[in-house]
């Protein structure tokens, strides 16, 4: 049976979600806390559930108040799994349909060969925690839900009275069971090796005998003892006279128990089951033979916290060498880790110390011990070799990434997508590798507000939408729900050391950056195919640019570029340095500085002469403002207008267009060359205008830091040294203009 899709209900943080189309490997990515190992481990409670192939189930491995949905013990815990049948399986089926209920041979017959199979196990409180098999359906293909739409045939139907009653039946049962293994254990030969003085003593006083031999008897098989069974002990006690008839009696107590297991077993319930061929009075043997070839399914569940690799795997591996067929799959396991970690593994047995007279099994790895290995070979190691000595159907695994070095990381993602192909894999990460590598078919998005929701990434869209060349990764189109994109990773720096003293938790607001490389690249990143696909996703997204010398003609023109799918932010001041310039700061990184030279005897520094400092700098950089204005009118590119180049009707040879195009360029050229002392002109007037009021606003960030810098004998990088010199802010010397674009970034989350 190969796992389609999961239904899970009121479980935990789970009021509802649909796990579908799942594939031989599948990734549920998202941030902490969304509940993505609460859908592992509502799978493997599934079918830890169904182990014993049995309708009702005591002992859950769930079913805790925690386990509800907002602790609603009202509401039922659902988890439906959806398999598709192979062509044995579906006449198995139909054979053991037809083998109990000859009559419907006819209908069953016809059962169409591409349906699905959907068992659901509900999980109640009444009054204390059970689960059940409430439905069996065949139904439509891709289903994911069990609804009159897509339910064509109802293999098996179990009301909630009727699940109470059978799990009554199910607990006298395992009373029984219980009862009649304490009873076997007084008549054994413990029990006969008292001698007449010790039966005297129990004639004399019977509650004693419960005291004192009954739960020693029962302590070794740790059965708690009933107090029913305590009290029919007691009468029988006072009913006999000798040893051996108490014996008797305990022999004849437990000969009428069985007959009442055996009778409870074949009795009808009283509220009726809907089967294939209508309602039953209990659970049809097709039904019964469809859980237990489920519970029989092999699955491996790996949480985050998993138990350390050694003497088991060791002992496991060993035992590969002696055994029939074991020395080949031994080396196939050898080779495999090899090749994945680039290590040897081998097993022995250990040096025979003490009086052991076992010595355990010891895991070698590059002929040292396993323990003494990293934590990422361990780690690796423990996923290999569970998966190549257990050989599940299905794979569960919490965070697989754990202690995993990037290369190593991406070799286990390999591996773990090699072996999908022969054992279905489910898998939970914050790793971003499990998500940007090609290939990637069924990949799940977890996130939660009220409740975890789930939705499948559409992975072949994305790469449709978003050129590969962009340098965008997938994960950031998916794992954040607001993406900004910055002209390099200096700003994003700088921006996050800013939100950090500020108080906005940009993770918590599941903020992206996207470093476009220059604002040159900023038509290529900002296409209309990806802001439709972000905009789809319902990705909030950001454009951030600095001021440089634009004016405000061109703000508006890229503006209207991005339309209204993406907001532009361009700063007002020059550069996102022009924000650093805090005499107090810049005194602080001097400082810094100093230390990290090594420098004895530093030059003191005042706050003042950093301020005069700052204006003297920016005066010696006027000019440069000045030519940077200039040269952003004055050397645009040039494109010729490859239309008219191929523009095969105007009747003229292509080198004659080529001529004549070459031509209209050089006469523009010519004319910017007329009108540049003009331009020069314009330029200087408006940065003399402005100049006393922004003059530290309009000189370039970085050069203005680095000259300052200069005069104290240090430099300024922009690369390595605006964050840092950003962290040195405190939050009042944050400027009210950053500040409004953090909030913006957040939109209305709880500033501190």
């Amino acid at each position: 049976m190969k796992l389609e899709a999961v239904n899970i209900q009121n479980f935990r943080s789970i009021q509802e979600i649909v796990l579908g189309d799942c594939g031989g490997f599948n990734v549920i990515v998202g941030k902490n806390n969304a509940g993505k190992s609460n859908i592992l481990l509502a799978i493997n409670a599934f079918f830890l559930s169904l182990k014993k192939g049995e309708p009702v189930v005591l002992k859950l491995p769930i079913g805790d108040s925690i386990d509800h949905y907002d602790n609603l013990l009202e509401k039922t815990i659902k988890i439906t799994i959806f398999f598709q049948l192979s062509l044995a399986e579906r006449d198995s089926l139909i054979q053991d349909i037809v083998s109990e209920s000859p009559q419907v041979k006819n209908s069953v017959n016809g059962i169409d060969s591409e349906l699905r199979l959907a068992m659901t196990l509900e999980v109640m409180n009444d009054p204390e925690p059970f689960g059940y098999v409430n439905q069996i359906v065949l139904c439509k293909p891709n289903s994911s839900t069990i609804s009159e739409e897509c339910v064509v045939h109802t293999l098996l139907e179990v009301t909630s009275k009727a699940a109470k009653e059978l799990s009554d039946k199910a607990r006298r049962s395992q009373e029984l069971e219980n009862e009649i293994e304490q009873l076997s254990s007084i008549v054994s030969d413990k029990f006969k090796r008292l001698d007449e003085d010790d039966w005297k003593r129990l004639k004399a006083n019977p509650s004693a005998f419960s005291e004192r031999l009954l739960f020693g008897v029962m302590s070794r098989s740790r059965i708690r003892l009933t107090s029913s069974l305590a009290s029919k002990l007691e009468s029988i006690i006072q009913s006999v006279e000798s040893r051996s008839d108490f014996t008797d009696a305990i022999s004849s107590l437990i000969d009428s128990l069985q007959e009442e297991a055996i009778s409870l077993k074949t009795e009808p319930i009283k509220q009726r089951i809907n089967s294939f061929s209508g309602q039953e009075s209990s659970v049809p043997h097709y039904a019964l033979n469809l859980m237990r070839r489920i519970g029989e399914m092999s699955v491996l569940y790996l949480t985050e916290r998993r138990e350390p690799i050694g003497r088991r795997e060791a002992s496991q591996l060993l035992d590969l060498k002696v055994t029939r067929g074991g020395p080949e799959k031994l080396r196939a396991i050898q080779d495999t880790v090899s090749a994945l970690l680039g290590v040897d593994i081998d097993a022995f047995r250990a040096n025979k110390t003490g009086t052991t007279e076992d010595p355990e099994a010891e895991l070698d790895v590059d002929r040292f011990l396993v323990q003494v290995n990293g934590a990422g070979i361990r780690e690796a190691l423990r996923l290999i070799l569970d998966y190549e000595l257990n050989r599940p159907n299905i794979l569960l695994v919490e965070e697989p990434e754990i202690h995993l070095h990037p290369a190593l990381e991406t070799s286990m993602m390999r591996y773990l997508k090699s072996i999908g192909k022969d054992c279905q894999i489910f898998i939970t990460t914050h790793s971003t590798n499990f998500l940007d590598t090609a290939e990637m078919r069924n990949v799940y998005l977890a996130s939660r507000d009220n409740s975890t929701t789930i939705q499948m990434i559409n992975v072949e869209e994305a790469e449709q939408s978003i050129p590969r060349e962009l340098g965008i990764r997938l994960s950031s189109l998916f794992m954040f729900d607001r993406l900004v994109f910055v002209e390099g990773p200096t700003d994003e720096d700088v921006i996050r050391e800013w939100a950090s003293i500020y108080g906005v938790n940009l993770a918590q607001a599941s903020v992206g950056f996207v470093p476009m490389g220059g604002v040159r690249n900023l038509a290529h990143f900002a296409t209309e195919a990806t802001i439709n696909f972000l905009s789809k996703r319902r990705v909030s997204v950001f454009f951030m640019l600095d001021r440089d010398e634009r004016e405000e003609a061109e703000v508006k023109r890229l503006a209207t570029q991005l339309g209204d799918k993406a907001e532009l932010i361009v700063l007002k001041k020059r550069e996102l340095e022009n924000y650093l310039l805090c005499p107090k700061v810049i005194a602080k990184f001097i400082d810094l500085k100093y230390q990290l030279l090594g420098v004895k005897d530093p030059k003191k520094i005042d706050i003042a002469e950093i301020e005069k400092g700052i204006d003297t700098c920016a005066d010696a950089l006027k000019d440069i403002a000045i030519e940077r204005r200039v040269a952003r009118i004055a050397c645009l590119p040039i494109y010729p207008n490859r239309n008219a180049v191929l523009d095969f009707g105007s009747g003229t040879t292509l080198i004659d267009r080529l001529k004549e195009e070459y031509n209209n360029q050089k006469e523009k050229l010519t004319q910017l060359e007329e009108e540049l002392e003009k331009i020069i002109e314009e330029q200087t007037k408006l940065v003399e205008s402005n100049w006393s009021a922004k003059k530290r606003d309009l000189v370039p960030g970085d050069l203005l830091l680095d000259s300052l810098c200069k005069l104290f004998e240090v430099r300024f990088n922009k690369e390595r040294d605006s964050a840092r010199l950003a962290s040195l802010m405190e939050e009042h010397e944050i400027d009210s203009e950053v500040k409004g674009i953090l909030k913006r970034f957040v939109d209305c989350m709880q500033i501190n």
